[in-house]
């Protein structure tokens, strides 16, 4: 029997290289640490941490959309006309998501998930930046 992944669900502090810890979705905290602030920078990176089920409403990007799971496990969903689940990912595991599929990622377990997504500069970084509800959590 495994014992339960560990995560603090919304950090005190931003990961190292972040400024700030976003909610995008309820239980759906995001660092930004690569893309946001650099437009220099050759490719966004973004870290995520979902404490509950579900994620952001399923989007398109113009490349390709890549997830790696640090802890926990999470559920992508994606589909030309319509989001099936594709793939369900286990720390260490990364899955690509190729261009122009709509997708979204959920937590798909009890427990939160760790994971980082990446892609082509600015087009997951200038997505997620659009959500009215995205604000900073307070730091301690």
């Amino acid at each position: 029997m495994t014992s339960p992944t560990t995560i603090t669900p919304v950090p005190e502090a931003p990961p190292s290289g972040a400024t700030e810890v976003y909610t995008v979705a309820p239980g759906y905290h995001v660092s930004f640490l690569a893309g946001a602030a650099d437009p220099a920078a050759p490719f966004d990176l973004i870290e995520v941490v979902a404490t509950h089920p579900g994620g952001p409403a399923a989007q398109r990007h113009g490349g390709t959309t890549w997830f790696h799971v640090l802890e926990g496990h999470l559920q992508i969903l994606e589909g030309h006309d319509r989001l099936q689940p594709s793939i369900r990912l286990a720390p260490g595991q990364t899955h690509a998501v190729p261009a122009g599929v709509a997708h979204t990622a959920h937590n798909a377990g009890d427990d939160p998930v760790r994971f980082l997504i990446g892609g082509r500069p600015g087009t997951i970084s200038s997505y997620l930046a659009q959500f009215d509800q995205m604000r900073p959590q307070l730091s301690a």
